[in-house]
Formats: C-alpha cells, sequence, structure tokens
C-alpha cells in the first residue's frame, strides 16, 4: 500500500495544465496576481521588506531569480526567501481557514523564482502554483485547529510541503523524487507562534524560510537524497509529532477530482484574517447605528478559540501585534472610519483614541461557534452603548471567502491601492495583463520580471 506521501506525488507528477477544471487554473492566476501585489506593497512599505532586500544583497551568488524592488537577482533560492518574507509583510496575502494557513506567500514565490530560474514557461509555473497549493492545503486540513491551537504556525510548517512540491514540479521530479523531496520536506517543518504575544517579525520569515527551505528538499531529491516515506502518517511522523488530533482521511480523499484549493481567501484588508471577522461585524453595525467613540461604552466579542488565541490582544506593543489585534483593527475603524494600510503605521499605531476603544473590548470563545469551527468560524460583535442600548452584528463568511467572494474587479481594486505608491499605472497593467494570460507565455522570466521596479518617487 503507497504512502499518503507518494500518492501526493504520484497526483502533483502527473497534473497538467490542460486536465485543470477552468475554476482551478483561474484561481492559480489570480493568487499569482494577488500575491505579487502583496510582495510588491511589501517591499516597499514594512521594515521586512528592506531588511529582505540587505540580506539578499549580501548573498554573492548566481544571479537568476528576481528579487522583488530596484534591481537585483539572486539563486532561486534567495529571491524565493526574501520575496516570501515581502509577501506576508503586510498581511494581505491569500489564505485558507480550513489548514489555518497563507499558502500563496510561500507558493508563489518559490514558482516565480523557480520558474525563472530553470527557465519554464507560465503553463508549467501555472502547475507548479496548483500542485504547491493543494499538497499543502491538505495536510494542512489534516492537522488543524490542533497544529495551530498547539503553538505552530502553519504558514511555516504546513508550507514548506507545498514548496518542496511546487519547486519539484518545476525541476520535473518523478515520483519517486517527489515523495523524497516531501519527506525531506518534514525535517525542515519550522514555524511557531510566540510572536503573538510580544508582536515581533519573525512571523514574516515564515513563508520565506518555507520557500527557500523547499526549494532546497526539491533539489536534495533530485540529487538522490531520500526522505522518510511515512513523512505524514508515520509513527514519527508529521501528523503525529505535530497535532494532537489529525484526520489522513483528508489528504487522500477525492485527490485529483476534488481541490482544496477553491477553498482558499482572498483578503481585503491588511489584517490577520480573523480582525476581517470584527470590522466586517463593526461595518454593519455603524451603517445602522453610526456610533461616534464617546458614544460606546464596551464591545464584546463572541467566537472561536483560533480567534481568541491568535487575536484577542487588547495591549498591542508593535504594527505586527496591531494587524494581529481585533481590538485594534476594530477601534481604528471606529475612531478614523478605516482600517487600511496608513492605519498600520508606527505613528497610527501610537493613537490614543483607537487604544482607549481598544480597552472597551473583551473577547470570549462562544461554544456554540466552536462546535461548527472551522465552516463557518464565525464571530458575533456587540455594541452597548452609554445609554445601555446594544446593538449586534454576526458574520460567518468574511468577504473574499468562496461563500462571499472578491470580484475580479475587487481584487485588481485592492491591487492599485496596496501598490499604487509603489509602481506606476504602466506597471500596474502589465501585471495584470501577463498574470491574467500567463498560460500563453513562453518564459516565467518575463513574469518574474515584472517584480523588478523602480520605486515611484
Amino acid at each position: 500500500m503507497s504512502t499518503l506521501a507518494q500518492q501526493l506525488a504520484e497526483f502533483a507528477c502527473s497534473a497538467r495544465y490542460d486536465d485543470l477544471p477552468d475554476d482551478v487554473a483561474d484561481l492559480a492566476k489570480k493568487c499569482l496576481f494577488d500575491t505579487m501585489g502583496a510582495i510588491i506593497a511589501g517591499s516597499y512599505h514594512s521594515t521586512t521588506g528592506r531588511i529582505a532586500r540587505e540580506i539578499a544583497d549580501d548573498h554573492r551568488e548566481e544571479e537568476t531569480a528576481t528579487v522583488a524592488g530596484p534591481l537585483m537577482k539572486r539563486s532561486a533560492a534567495t529571491a524565493a526567501l526574501a520575496n516570501g518574507m515581502m509577501a506576508h509583510a503586510l498581511e494581505l496575502d491569500d489564505g485558507s481557514k480550513h489548514a489555518t494557513y497563507h499558502p500563496g506567500s510561500s507558493i508563489v514565490p518559490t514558482c516565480l523564482a523557480m520558474g525563472e530560474e530553470a527557465g519554464c514557461n507560465g503553463r508549467s509555473m501555472l502547475e507548479a502554483i496548483v500542485v504547491g497549493y493543494e499538497v499543502s492545503l491538505r495536510i494542512g486540513t489534516a492537522v488543524n485547529p490542533s497544529h495551530y491551537l498547539r503553538g505552530f504556525h502553519p504558514t511555516g510548517t504546513v508550507a514548506v510541503f507545498g514548496t518542496a512540491t511546487a519547486a519539484g514540479k518545476l525541476l520535473n521530479l518523478d515520483p519517486d523524487q517527489m515523495a523524497n523531496a516531501l519527506g525531506i520536506a518534514g525535517s525542515m517543518a519550522a514555524g511557531i507562534n510566540q510572536y503573538e504575544v510580544d508582536g515581533s517579525i519573525v512571523k514574516h520569515l515564515h513563508p520565506g524560510n518555507a520557500a527557500k527551505n523547499g526549494i532546497l528538499a526539491a533539489r536534495l531529491a533530485q540529487k538522490g537524497f531520500t526522505g522518510p516515506e511515512g513523512v505524514i502518517e508515520g509513527r514519527l511522523g508529521f501528523c503525529h509529532c505535530f497535532a494532537d488530533e489529525y484526520d489522513l482521511e483528508i489528504i487522500e480523499r477525492g485527490l485529483g477530482k476534488d481541490f482544496e484549493f477553491l477553498k482558499i481567501y482572498f483578503k481585503p484588508f491588511c489584517s490577520c484574517r480573523y480582525v476581517h471577522f470584527g470590522i466586517e461585524a463593526v461595518q454593519n453595525i455603524l451603517r445602522e447605528h453610526p456610533l461616534k467613540p464617546e458614544d460606546i461604552d464596551r464591545i464584546t466579542i463572541r467566537t472561536h478559540k483560533n480567534a481568541k488565541q491568535g487575536s484577542d490582544i487588547p495591549d498591542y506593543r508593535s504594527i505586527l501585534h496591531a494587524r494581529l489585534s481585533l481590538q485594534y483593527g476594530i477601534g481604528s475603524l471606529i475612531v478614523r472610519g478605516s482600517a487600511g494600510l496608513k492605519d498600520y503605521t508606527e505613528d497610527a499605531v501610537k493613537d490614543e483614541k483607537v487604544r482607549e476603544i481598544a480597552q472597551k473590548i473583551t473577547t470570549e470563545v462562544d461554544p456554540e461557534i466552536q462546535k461548527v469551527y472551522p465552516n463557518p468560524r464565525s464571530m458575533i460583535v456587540e455594541i452597548t452603548d452609554i445609554n445601555g442600548n446594544r446593538y449586534s452584528s454576526r458574520v460567518d463568511h468574511a468577504k473574499g471567502s468562496p461563500e462571499n467572494p472578491m470580484t475580479e474587479k475587487e481584487l485588481r481594486a485592492k491591487f492599485d491601492d496596496i501598490t499604487g505608491d509603489v509602481i506606476d499605472s504602466g506597471r500596474r497593467e502589465e501585471i495584470a495583463k501577463a498574470t491574467a494570460r500567463a498560460q500563453e507565455t513562453e518564459k516565467a522570466a518575463d513574469i518574474a520580471g515584472l517584480l523588478s521596479f523602480e520605486p515611484k518617487v
């Protein structure tokens, strides 16, 4: 009987763009477009982007893959590391509520860098994106929510299985080599959530590290290096070591026919996904009851364990902390009427008016919401005003989810908004057109090269 790694390897190696369902192929192009926007914005608007480029600049190596920003090329591994860090730096990257994981920020940088270095075409790059997402999302869904609640960050741990698969696909590994790449990847799964406590930006390293390690795993397997066959389900494998509870059936059920990939969400706001539910609930309340900050006595949030653990942060200490904090996101919306890029700066986070609202917000786990987690992973926000009136809103599916999708027009508006201060309209249009017809591109390098730009003055 074949192992789960072998089954996943067979799926990944046999996948062909022409055989993909139309919605899967279209989604791959949307993920490419959306993540390139996150990379570009992160390269310019974050400390992480600056540091990532400085680290890449310190490497003296073959210049085969584009690092986002002013002209710089490094090896695929280094470019994927830097671009992956940038993609996650502003909390703009896509995600999965089932796998509790942001796949785009590791898999797309891997595919851009490896596609460019290996001389692949756009069709091959899209194939790699699809199999990278699918393999990692199945593993992530199997081990969560237990994996996350134990303190692991799936965007670092689960991601490496996806990046190894994507890199292996672009290196044309055979099924045995691909299974070994997955086996090797299991020993590279890394990422813990301690950053939630103090707001340190190590979180941004996780997808970049997964991209770099996935490329290494694939290359080692190509050379004949081996990994454990039972890396996923084995007695000392990933699931047993990294989760208290897991469901192996999820990994193989409907493989190649039913795509977990289609369940991902896109982000309209530059904050943790849990914060989006709170923001939308408050927007719903304020739409009918235009309360002012001074009208509010207290705010109560009822939700699931993951949101309580990851985003109940009333005493936020940094920009990253604020991006994770339900209290800050809601406070910013109530005080300023917005929770966008300009609301997550050093000065903005120090705003005492926002902090006053944040201190009025409490978060608790609702047993009924927890019972049905993660589908939906609901949030109820109740605002009580100074006169004792209560206003409540429940959000089951935040904007950007498959149940409440962002339209192509909305995705383009997001892209233009987050990159508008960085690249000109001509480059934005180039990227939109290039990703929309990526399957026709003879050289993936032509798409990756669009990450090279001189920022607008």
